[in-house]
């Protein structure tokens, strides 16, 4: 009698597991934008990835030092060439994982990283928390963060339109990483 009631129990509790379907299986570099995922912004340049201190130096030498600070373990980094008014620009997209949330938030605050006069994306942002800067119409940096990742974009050129280009393509990151984090 004991082992049907056992038995019983452990058909309920299987029973009432939910499945959320969702899969972690995604690496960083399918974070990443994909060529033409955002309409007429098509890869240019060569993408990387690090998976180590040694390599990320290797690929932004006299920076990387500041993501180990943090816990890096792994970036990936993706260039990106579409139109704005008709002028050529060029974006470019880097993920950087830093293994805990507690890392990537102090890194956001770290002055060294470059947003301290940064104006916070308080309108629907991506991410947590997402912050931008706007050079007077040469450049735009956008950055936002969600768990333990961090996203970084920079665009060379600053309009409205373009601002809400940057923000498109946070939204398209933000999406995949909500699938490695939620």
């Amino acid at each position: 009698m004991k082992n049907i009631l056992f038995a019983a129990i452990l058909y309920i509790v299987a029973g009432c597991t939910k499945d959320t379907g969702k899969q972690k299986t995604l690496t960083i570099e399918d974070m990443l934008v994909k060529n033409n995922e955002i309409t007429g912004w098509v890869y240019s340049g060569t993408a990387w990835i690090a998976n180590n201190g040694s390599e990320l130096t290797q690929q932004i030498n006299g920076g990387a030092e500041l993501y180990i600070k943090y816990g890096f373990i792994e970036a990936a980094c993706q260039y990106y060439q579409g139109t704005i008014n008709d002028i050529s620009c060029e974006m470019v997209l880097t993920i950087y994982n830093l293994g805990t949330s507690e890392n990537v938030m102090a890194l956001f605050g770290d002055p060294d990283l470059g947003l301290t006069s940064a104006l916070t994306w308080s309108d629907n942002p991506a991410g947590e928390a997402a912050r931008y800067i706007r050079y007077s119409g040469l450049t735009q940096v956008m950055c936002f963060y969600r768990g333990n990742y961090m996203v970084y974009l920079t665009l060379n050129y600053d309009t409205e339109e373009s601002l809400n280009i940057i923000k498109q393509f946070c939204y398209n990151v933000d999406e995949k990483v909500r699938q490695m984090t939620d």
